[in-house]
């Protein structure tokens, strides 16, 4: 017991803050010693690895964010199950090595006596061999109990309950069963801190899509229990493949209650679901069946899993179907272009409330850019000065990820799109000349600024992912509220069905629709002089103006018209 003082500071610990202070504290000195070097320091690190898990359990129910307050515990606790990782391998390999010396040097005596021995009867060890693991294990629990009973009044629960260190796996036990090998394997939670932990600039290409994750891999720690991975039996993976439809949506629930997906679960389970709704197919097939199946091939490549990934399957009848995407409706386009953003507004903060300034925002510039392109928004908000071009004739936006031309560019400098076939040139529409986009670019330029929305801001994930589209969809969410919009089908994305509908219209060809768009086409679309603006393309898209749009360049050229007579006071957000 001269090493466990930290179990006394655990009982006492009053709550999260202090016990998380002392266990942080703790694991900083434990990483500093390095991987034990024998049993009984691994016995102790493995009981107090124990109390590191329960506190991490409690802290996300109680929604305490323990990373906010100690930064560095998430690195640490990895380096810290590592080298208890480490030191159960090797104490393993001494175990065999110690039975196959007794083994030889029996053997050995027996020759020397001439006998030979009967064979033995199966069995998991000596009887008589001293486990000082399960002794550790003894006297933490022993110590434990102890404290509790001169500390806590009969009639109270003690704030930390007995501990029940997890001991290092018999390397005699036979495997487990239906592909669950020994349960040598690190828990899900911190596999789930080294899935996420940020990689070296040189392997970042591998982290995309691991921060979406992580939320359905929380569940599966929390539902099952954080088990060691190797222990996920078929049968565990069919209780959460089952689990997952049963997950509602936040609607109607208390925001108390719905910060994690597994809270969301059990407040159905206790409530019932008479004012929830379920997910829609296409949430569980491709975040949670998606995020799963991305983390159990990561533990499989790692070596962190020896089982096969389950085949996800279960739909309930009850989820709903997934909603596809309309466009906007006439009506609706002008009531958003009548709003205080491209009209008159308070100033450059409140661009949705009516004033007397006239701003030209990146927001401004988004929802026309969208609407009169069929741009997809994180499209825009990567858009530089240079992406602007003419053949002398036209002007159109150059999104291809670089200018083969001009000869071979690093990876890093390339354009983050969505698809090869986002990689296009798109003509620019007059009524965006008009309204001085030209003018924006050319000031740009002569400030040294390369991107044309500077004051756009790029979300980027925990995995390293960058989110161009951020800035525009929360503008989107505030406006549709401001709209008062009942339809479930009008999103953001419907201004590129509104363009396929015009473009539609029009009876444009579908392979030129498809280039406009950037939408994967037959082979023959992905060959020939595609980095060249077509001449014909370029016609289309100036001499696209239905009735709507004629409409909406009354309202846009009119509020631009204002502000250069000094009807509004212009002002720049760069």
């Amino acid at each position: 017991m001269d090493n466990l003082g930290w179990v006394q500071e655990l009982i006492e610990a009053p709550d999260l803050e202090a016990l998380g202070n002392m266990l942080d504290a703790r694991l900083h000195a434990y990483v500093g010693r390095g991987s034990p070097a024998d049993e009984r320091l691994l016995a102790e690190r493995c009981a107090f690895e124990h109390e590191v898990r329960r506190f991490l359990a409690r802290s996300q129910e109680r929604g305490y964010a323990y990373p906010m307050r100690f930064p560095e515990m998430p690195s640490r606790w990895v380096d810290f199950v590592n080298q208890n990782k480490a030191a159960e391998s090797k104490v393993a390999r001494l175990n065999v090595r110690r039975s196959y010396e007794v083994g030889r040097r029996e053997a050995n005596e027996a020759a020397s006596e001439g006998w030979a021995p009967e064979p033995k009867a199966a069995s998991t060890g000596r009887p008589d061999t001293f486990d000082p693991i399960a002794m550790i294990d003894r006297l933490v629990q022993d110590a434990v109990a102890q404290r509790v009973a001169q500390l806590v009044p009969a009639n109270v629960a003690p704030l930390a309950p007995a501990i029940v260190p997890t001991a290092p796996a018999n390397p005699t036990e036979p495997p487990g069963p239906e592909g669950a090998a020994t349960s040598s394997s690190e828990h899900m939670s911190a596999l789930l801190q080294e899935f996420l932990r940020p990689a070296g600039r040189k392997r970042q290409h591998k982290m995309k899509g691991r921060g979406e994750a992580e939320s359905v891999v929380q569940f599966a720690i929390d539902f099952l229990g954080d088990p060691r991975m190797n222990e996920l039996t078929v049968d565990k993976w069919k209780r959460l493949d089952e689990a997952l439809p049963d997950i509602p949506n936040r609607d109607n629930i208390p925001r108390a209650f719905s910060k994690t997906l597994f809270e969301r679960y059990k407040y159905a389970e206790t409530n019932g679901w008479s004012e929830l709704t379920r997910l829609t197919t296409t949430t569980i097939k491709s975040r949670y069946w998606g995020g799963l199946n991305k983390f159990v091939d990561w533990a499989i490549l790692e070596k962190h899993y020896s089982g096969p990934r389950y085949t996800f399957e279960c739909i309930d009848p009850e989820n709903l179907a997934p909603l596809p995407r309309d466009a906007f409706d006439d009506e609706e386009l002008i009531t958003l272009l009548k709003q205080p953003l491209f009209t008159g507004c308070k100033n450059r903060v409140h661009v949705w409330q009516p004033g007397g300034y006239f701003v030209q925002s990146h927001i401004y510039w988004g929802f026309l850019i969208c609407i009169l392109t069929g741009m997809r928004p994180g499209e825009v908000g990567q858009l530089r000065c240079a992406d602007i071009r003419t053949d002398e004739q036209f002007f159109y936006f150059d999104l291809r990820p670089f200018d083969a031309r001009g000869g071979r560019v690093a990876l890093q400098d390339l354009r983050n799109l969505k698809t090869n076939a986002a990689g296009r040139v798109i003509p620019i529409h007059p009524l965006l000349i008009e309204l001085g986009l030209l003018e924006r670019m050319q000031d740009l330029m002569d400030k040294g600024e390369e991107r044309l929305f500077p004051e756009w801001d790029v979300y980027v994930r925990k995995d390293g992912t960058q989110r161009w589209s951020q800035p525009l969809s929360k503008s989107w969410q505030y406006a549709k509220k401001i709209l008062k919009s009942s339809r479930a089908d009008l999103t953001l994305y419907s201004t590129r069905h509104l363009m396929a509908d015009w473009l539609d219209s029009d009876g444009i060809a579908q392979r030129t629709r498809d280039r406009i768009l950037g939408h994967a086409s037959d082979v023959r679309g992905r060959y020939g002089r595609k980095g060249i603006l077509d001449p014909q393309i370029a016609a289309t898209i100036e001499a696209l103006e239905p009735p709507v749009i004629k409409r909406m360049r009354e309202i846009l050229l009119a509020a631009k018209a204002r502000a250069n007579t000094g009807g509004l006071t212009t002002l720049k957000t760069y």
